[in-house]
């Protein structure tokens, strides 16, 4: 079986494919090869070339602007470009499929499959399908929902699986020492996604100067993301002992075998995380993403019971902390776990290997 994969853009588009790949490797134990088409340059190259078994082949893209501007010139020009790379991996790799996960740089792969009349599988991460998914959606081979609401299920070509999560967050008994946690102590996890999160990094600035100094018992460990990471560690100085700052983390399940509670974007894939290891949620949706289908994310774990949300509009340091206080009673956390558990299928990685094996056997 040969295999290309690709989304990107962000590390929710970017672990879902890895997943996949993952539980794939597990079902079919030889003959396999798998390689991935990124942006050259992109978070998925840095990401997936610590794989060494799994190359990496660079292609232009852009995505789509969001506002008037010259990348309206450039952008049809460079994703025509990006198609013609594409078109030269897929020649010369010669898979039998391709599998993406979204983002803007799965449009050339999905175009230049295409036109080669190869077999393209798409996963929905989200509540609302993206763009590039929604233009190929129609002519995919199979496509993976991971929220009922991002398409009408069929059982024939659409099915509502879930979605995939990496081999490290199904492991049980693996707990890693990365991180001390004395008994007592109460772990908050803050984390913005792959890129970070501007407010509610200051809002965790906020809490350092303000709120964790007098709640000794509670550590924040606070992932900024690299682009705030500098202007993060400035503003909060190394005053408080009661609070690690990182810019990012590969291994996210280290962070979060320590953590009681997290507060984090709503993006589907760190929520599928989140969902596997039953941790409670403080959510605060990403305001300006597509279809605003963060919020539709948050959302639906909140009618569960599994999470509480906090719009981007209304985030300060002051509603965040009594938010917090709010969940640390440990049967709202019990309840929350459980309930966040619940919300996400079982055997979402194997059914997925299982319905891409099961189609290639039948074309």
């Amino acid at each position: 079986m040969r295999i290309i994969f690709s989304g990107g853009g962000t590390g929710g588009h970017i672990y879902p494919a890895l997943a996949i790949r993952e539980a794939l490797l597990e079902k079919v134990t030889e003959g396999f090869h798998a390689a991935y088409i990124g942006v050259s340059g992109g978070m998925e190259e840095k990401i997936v070339t610590r794989i060494s078994e799994l190359p990496f082949l660079g292609v232009r893209a852009q995505g789509m602007p969001r506002n008037i501007s010259l990348k309206w010139f450039s952008f049809p020009f460079i994703n025509f470009m990006g198609v013609i790379d594409a078109l030269n991996h897929l020649r010369n790799f010669r898979p039998d499929l391709v599998v993406t996960t979204g983002g803007f740089v799965a449009f050339p792969t999905l175009a230049a499959a295409r036109i080669l009349g190869i077999p393209a599988f798409i996963h929905e991460q989200n509540a609302a399908m993206g763009v590039t998914n929604r233009l190929f959606a129609g002519s995919a081979a199979r496509v993976f929902l991971t929220y009922a609401s991002a398409a009408a299920t069929d059982e024939k070509r659409i099915f509502l699986t879930g979605n995939p999560v990496r081999k490290s967050f199904l492991q049980k008994g693996t707990q890693s020492n990365r991180f001390e946690k004395k008994t007592g102590e109460f772990w908050l996890l803050s984390v913005g996604g792959s890129r970070g999160a501007l407010s509610l990094n200051r809002a965790c600035i906020d809490l350092v100067k303000k709120w964790l100094p007098e709640n000794s018992r509670v550590k924040l460990l606070h992932i900024s993301g690299e682009r705030d990471y500098e202007m993060v560690k400035k503003e909060t100085g190394s005053a408080c002992p009661n609070y690690i700052l990182l810019p990012y983390l590969h291994e996210m399940k280290e962070a979060f075998d320590a953590a009681d509670l997290i507060v984090s974007r709503a993006g589907a894939t760190i929520l599928s995380e989140v969902a596997v290891c039953g941790k409670p949620a403080i959510l605060v949706p990403f305001p300006h993403a597509t279809d605003n289908h963060q919020e539709k994310n948050a959302r639906v774990l909140q009618e569960l019971g599994a999470a509480k949300m906090i719009l981007d509009s209304d985030l300060t340091a002051e509603k965040l902390a009594l938010t917090v206080e709010q969940t640390m009673d440990p049967k709202t956390l019990e309840q929350m776990s459980a309930a966040m558990k619940k919300s996400r299928p079982d055997s979402v990685e194997k059914n997925i290997a299982d319905l891409i094996v099961d189609a290639l056997k039948r074309t």
